[in-house]
């Protein structure tokens, strides 16, 4: 599943091209996808205003106050192909992720200027839904600050010291910050010298301030580098991945030697996903 710096790599990718722009239509290919489909006429013929993120939600906003939220969770693209066939977006590629539309598109728009706008999803877990202010606003209210962007970092610590949970857990919940996943997490924790396995309430005002710190430096440094491409699991839409991978300090590096002090990297499993760390720099 893509993370905060793949999703806002999409959404810079998309931007220049949607703005001002109109949907005239829209096709529906999977209803699963795109559950809200009496919704759908709202959003018609309404200049697209904005397109931004939220955790890793990616909305579109319309001058009637809708918006088309979307999720793409482990195989989703979102895709812009022009007249002239120029692509942007990205997501998780498929052997026909420019075969255009292909047999995983599961929602076309056709926007004013013949272009086109392509939800595909392999796997059908992501969706796409409209929501007016009301709703958007109601959706998001529980989400902590986004990860990259922590601008009451006393807030948040205040919600890890009442956590139980392993510090690299709490990380990822989306009540606490939002647009960590298992790579960053993994990332962050190693940066801090933090064990993940750590009870986030157990972690000092220091230790947590340290973390809060770290946390936006890296998912920024990453969205310089156009997120991470593990795995193939994320490319742009000409097919390119992400450069932040060769940066990547401890996942992926399972008994790899520790870039700071040399002692083979551990691999655990925390909320069932694999977790790698330094025994010696991350020390419980």
């Amino acid at each position: 599943m893509p993370e905060l710096p793949e999703v806002e790599t999409v959404v810079r990718s998309l931007k220049p091209y949607l703005l001002g722009r109109q949907i005239v239509s829209l096709k529906i290919c999977r209803s699963k996808s795109f559950p809200n489909t009496d919704k759908k006429t709202l959003i018609l013929r309404q200049k697209i205003t904005n397109v931004h993120r939220r955790a890793k939600i990616i909305i579109i906003d319309f001058a009637n106050h809708c918006h088309l939220v979307t999720h793409l969770k482990m195989t989703g693209q979102l895709l812009y192909q022009a007249a002239d066939n120029k692509l942007a977006g990205g997501g998780h590629p498929t052997k026909d992720f420019r075969d255009l539309p292909g047999k995983h598109t599961r929602v076309i728009y056709t926007l004013d200027d013949d272009s086109h706008l392509y939800f595909n999803d392999m796997r059908l877990f992501g969706w796409q839904k409209i929501w007016d202010g009301d709703q958007l606003q109601q959706e998001l209210k529980d989400f902590g600050p986004d990860a990259n962007n922590i601008t009451n970092q006393q807030e948040v610590i205040a919600k890890l010291k009442r956590c139980r949970r392993p510090i690299k857990q709490a990380i990822m919940d989306n009540k606490i910050l939002c647009g960590i996943g298992n790579i960053y997490a993994a990332e962050i924790c190693f940066a801090c010298g933090i064990n993940p396995l750590t009870p986030a309430s157990q972690l000092n005002d220091e230790q947590l301030s340290a973390l809060l710190k770290t946390a936006p430096k890296i998912l920024n440094y990453a969205i310089e580098f156009g997120g991470t491409t593990f795995d193939g699991r994320y490319v742009d839409a000409n097919g390119k991945g992400g450069n932040f991978e060769e940066k990547l300090l401890v996942y992926g590096r399972e008994d790899q030697p520790c870039t700071r002090c040399g002692t083979k990297l551990q691999n655990v499993k925390i909320g069932g996903r694999s977790t790698v760390f330094c025994p010696h720099c991350q020390h419980l």
